[in-house]
């Protein structure tokens, strides 16, 4: 008897509840489908570097773990609260508290374990798609295999029985607790309100302005200063946390306060019902509202940040990899480099030159009030003679430039353009190796200018001054103080390749270098001491390692990122429509009454949808004020190599995307909630 009724509770409850159930179904596919990957033998081999994709999941799912907890246990609390008085009538007839508590459980482990089924299935499919993607950015056949692993069988019911069945325990210990009178009457209990005063409430929410607009101060402070960046970061954390918990505990009162001053807008059509709805239900449910903003701002902001890393990293290898293998070392000879190279892959072309240093010239100037501020007091200048420079120019494909034997050209990143542009307005006229040259053109041509052909920028001289430049170069680096760092190496080899070299290829490069054990001495706050450092004496870089390099963490960071973010929103989204739902049935009542007094059926509809409307948009409301600026403000930490277009484009995206499956919610919820209206007339 006790079976069969669970069964039908069950049934009952997830036609009552099916957004609920569709997003366990979802959460439990995307748990099976990241796991799967996880420990999947052939996207793990695919890079060195996807060996972390593992690590990272298993880290992320201890945050997707809290989440689904806080969804199964808020929804189970809440179905139990809309069923108080059936079971307290249950008790009423006789039922023991035990039974009644093992019907709750068994009927909603029937709908876990459903939704456990179905999720698998459907994670399975889920786990062809994203292994599809993976696969194909590294450029990677697949063939698509309808397999289960059990492995990842085993890890994803592991995380999601272990939180159905604690939170079921909870609930049957509640049961038992828990008095008939209790019982009858627990659905008409709402959050307590926390500030039962008026003027209470508008001091709160004055003061919750104040430290949202003093963190956001604070966060822009921590990503433009370097100074005290990690305690200004977790400052401006905390002040927004209390800031938003405080919007939403006095934002009600607020609303009402403005709403109640307005006699035309308050009796206009149906805002009076509008207003008493939306108040009431913010009101007694304010700490929820506050969590709800809170895990969409991280959405938001997490999203972005995720987006610009991968800006950072592709832009990266544009900027800094324009040759397929580049190669730095003191020594001139690189023929054991070009044996292997020569023996290992297709060589279309290659080039030996000399990057030189010298004195500063003040160019690195040009830097303040740029993203490489840090930079503006280079004590060198890095210096490429002109016919190099062309010779690299036409393995790129880039047009000749000439110049008289008077003149330079700087040759930077595009991020550091304006930076030199600007200079050059008032300082068009400077010393290179004692001789007074003109700048002839600033040119932004990605030609290595990260660490291998100069840094931020380097000097094009015409051949005329290549004597003097190195004979500057030689008195520099045999200085007893040279300003010349240990890497800046002064012979370049690059190569362009029929065909992308892989990350064997650039460890064999790697260890062709001739290294050199020295004794290091160091002086930190435990005192001095010497250690034996191997120091290499040149440099290797290839662009198809590091590309494998970007594309694992791109893997890895957007992933991971979607993962969280869906499973957050998804997680948000169904409270809000489980809330709306459950209270359709003392809707039906309201509504019925608004038709008595004339409403007919279409206006009745969209003041069903302004309700929920206003009640979706409410929580999202202060994430989206507050993320611009905090996410402008990360994004000048990655200014160095995404651009302030690519970072609004981000946001762009971010912002649909949360609005597309934020939407898919709240259309569901209201199409759900006319029809339950409509039944009850």
């Amino acid at each position: 008897m006790l079976g069969k009724l669970s069964i039908r509770n069950a049934k009952r409850q997830a036609k009552d509840y099916v957004i609920y159930f569709i997003t366990v179904i979802i959460s439990v596919a995307l748990m099976f489908s990241f796991n799967s990957i996880a420990v999947s033998k052939d996207i793990i081999e695919l890079s060195t570097y996807m060996e972390h994709f593992s690590k990272a999941i298993t880290g992320v799912s201890i945050i997707i773990i809290f989440v689904m907890a806080w969804l199964i246990n808020y929804t189970m609390k809440f179905m139990l609260e809309k069923r108080s008085k059936e079971f307290g009538t249950y008790q009423i007839l006789g039922i023991e508290k035990k039974d009644i508590s093992k019907m709750f459980t068994l009927e909603n482990l029937v709908i876990g374990v459903v939704a456990f089924v179905v999720g698998i299935f459907a994670g399975t499919f889920l786990y062809q798609v994203f292994s599809s993607i993976i696969m194909n950015l590294f450029n990677q056949p697949y063939e698509i295999q309808l397999t289960f692993n059990i492995k990842a069988v085993g890890i994803t019911a592991a995380y999601f029985f272990g939180i159905f069945v604690l939170v079921l325990l909870n609930c049957r210990r509640k049961i038992k607790k828990t008095k008939v009178y209790d019982l009858l009457y627990a659905d008409k209990k709402n959050e307590n309100n926390i500030i039962k005063k008026s003027k209470g409430n508008i001091v709160v929410f004055i003061i919750s302005l104040i430290l949202l607009s003093v963190a956001l101060l604070i966060n822009h402070r921590a990503f433009t200063n370097a100074d005290n960046a990690g305690r200004d970061i977790f400052t401006a954390i905390i002040l927004l946390i209390v800031g938003i918990y405080l919007f939403y505990i006095s934002f009600s009162c607020f609303i009402v306060k403005r709403f109640l001053k307005n006699k035309t807008r308050k009796y206009k059509k149906d805002n009076m019902f509008l207003y008493r709805n939306l108040t009431s239900k913010i009101n007694t449910m304010s700490i929820t509202m506050g969590t709800i903003a809170l895990m969409f701002t991280i959405i938001l902001i997490g999203g972005n940040v995720a987006l610009l890393m991968n800006n950072m990293l592709n832009n990266e290898i544009e900027m800094g990899y324009p040759f397929e293998i580049m190669i730095s070392a003191n020594d001139s000879d690189f023929t054991k480099y070009k044996k292997y190279i020569e023996a290992n892959t297709k060589v279309k072309s290659m080039h030996e030159y000399r990057l030189y240093c010298i004195k500063t010239a003040g160019l690195s100037k040009a830097l303040e009030n740029t993203p490489f501020e840090s930079q503006s007091r280079e004590k060198i200048e890095y210096v490429i003679g002109v016919n190099d420079y062309n010779r690299l120019r036409e393995i790129l494909g880039l047009e000749r430039m000439d110049l008289k034997e008077n003149e330079i050209i700087i040759n930077c990143l595009k991020t550091a353009k304006n930076g030199f542009d600007e200079y050059t307005k008032e300082n068009n006229n400077i010393k290179i190796a004692n001789q007074n040259m003109v700048i002839k053109d600033v040119i932004d041509d990605n030609l290595g200018q990260v660490g291998f052909n100069g840094y931020i920028y380097a000097v094009i001289v015409p051949e005329k001054l290549i004597d003097a430049v190195n004979k500057e170069d030689q008195e520099l680096r045999n200085a007893e103080k040279s300003p010349i760092f240990t890497f800046d190496f002064q012979n370049n080899f690059v190569v362009q390749t029929e065909e992308t070299t892989d990350e064997k290829f650039y460890n064999d490069l790697y260890d062709i270098i001739p290294k050199e054990y020295k004794q290091v001495t160091r002086e930190d706050l435990n005192g001095i001491y010497e250690y034996s450092s191997e120091i290499p004496q040149g440099s290797v870089q290839t662009r198809g390692a590091r590309t494998s390099q970007a594309k694992s963490f791109y893997a890895i960071i957007s992933f991971l990122a979607f993962y969280v973010a869906l499973i957050f929103v998804m997680a948000t989204a169904t409270l809000l429509a489980i809330q709306q739902l459950s209270d359709s049935e003392k809707y039906k009542y309201r509504y019925d009454l608004l038709k008595k007094l004339g409403m007919d059926e279409l206006e009745m509809n969209r003041t069903i949808f302004k309700q929920l409307f206003f009640y979706f948009a409410i929580p999202m409301l202060l994430p989206f004020i507050v993320s611009i600026p905090a996410i402008l403000s990360v994004g000048e930490m990655f200014k160095i190599a995404v651009t302030t277009e690519e970072i609004w484009r981000n946001i762009g995206i971010i912002y649909g995307l949360f609005i597309l499956v934020y939407g898919i919610y709240f259309v569901a919820t209201d199409v759900q909630f006319s029809r339950n209206i409509e039944e009850g007339r």
